[in-house]
C-alpha cells in the first residue's frame, strides 16, 4: 500500500486547493504522535509514505482520509476544507453533515425484530458523518475489541446496505444473522458459508452459513468513542 504521487507541475495547486497536508501535520504533532505510528496505522512499510502526505507530495486515498479523520477525531470535511490550526471550533461545528440512523448496542434486539418497521426506525437517533454515501446507510455500535486497534469497543461503524451477490471477499462488512448477532468483520466468501475474520488475533475465524445471514452492510466509515 502506498500513496498516490502528485506530478511536480500540480504540486503547488494541490497544496493550495485544500488543507490536508497542513492539517495532518498539525493534528499529529498536537496529539504527540510520531510519523512511525501513523505509518503503521495506515499499513505503510516505512514513514516516508506518510511524510509525503504531510509535505503535500502525495494525496491520501479516500479510505486513508476516513481512517485518519477517525484517528484524529475530526470529520472528513474538517480535515479537507478547514485550516484546523486557525479555524475556531464554532465555525467548524456549523458545517452541515448528513445523518444516518444509529443502532446502539441496547437497541439490537429491537432492531433484529423491527428493522423493517418504519415506526421502530423512527425511534432511533441519528449520527452525523462526513459525506453522504451512495445507497441506504446505517450506523451500528460495535461491542468488543475484535477489530482493534482500528475500530475500538463501542465504536460506531457506518455501513451501506448491499445484496449478497455484491459481497467481495477480503472486504470489511457489518454482518447481521438470524440469531441476532451484529458483528463487524473482514469477510471471506465460501460456497455455502462466510468466514468472519477479526483483526485482533486472539479471536479465531468463525464460519456462518449463508442461510443464516439476515443483512450485510459494506463498511463506509467509523467513529471511535472518546475514552
Amino acid at each position: 500500500m502506498s500513496p498516490r504521487k502528485i506530478a511536480n507541475s500540480s504540486k503547488d495547486d494541490n497544496r493550495n486547493s485544500n488543507f490536508i497536508a497542513g492539517n495532518l501535520k498539525y493534528l499529529r504533532t498536537s496529539k504527540g504522535n510520531t510519523l512511525e505510528e501513523l505509518s503503521n496505522y495506515l499499513g505503510f512499510s516505512g514513514k516516508s509514505s506518510y511524510r509525503a502526505y504531510e509535505s503535500g507530495d502525495a494525496i491520501p486515498t479516500i479510505h486513508a482520509l476516513m481512517k485518519l479523520a477517525s484517528f484524529f477525531d475530526v470529520s472528513l470535511d474538517e480535515l479537507v476544507r478547514f485550516n484546523l490550526a486557525k479555524e475556531s471550533t464554532k465555525n467548524i461545528q456549523n458545517v452541515d453533515m448528513p445523518e444516518v440512523p444509529l443502532v446502539p448496542i441496547k437497541a439490537r434486539a429491537g432492531y433484529i425484530s423491527g428493522f423493517q418497521d418504519e415506526a421502530f426506525m423512527e425511534t432511533l437517533r441519528t449520527i452525523k458523518i462526513p459525506y453522504k454515501p451512495y445507497g441506504i446507510a446505517r450506523a451500528f455500535q460495535i461491542d468488543g475489541d475484535s477489530m482493534e486497534p482500528e475500530v475500538s469497543d463501542g465504536a460506531y461503524v457506518v455501513g451501506v446496505k448491499i445484496d449478497r451477490n455484491e459481497l467481495e471477499s477480503g472486504k470489511n462488512y457489518i454482518v447481521i444473522t438470524n440469531d441476532g448477532d451484529i458483528v463487524y468483520k473482514s469477510v471471506m466468501e465460501g460456497e455455502s458459508e462466510l468466514t468472519l475474520i477479526s483483526r485482533n488475533i486472539k479471536y479465531p475465524p468463525k464460519q456462518v452459513s449463508k442461510e443464516d445471514i439476515k443483512e450485510i452492510w459494506k463498511y463506509y466509515c467509523h467513529v471511535n468513542q472518546s475514552k
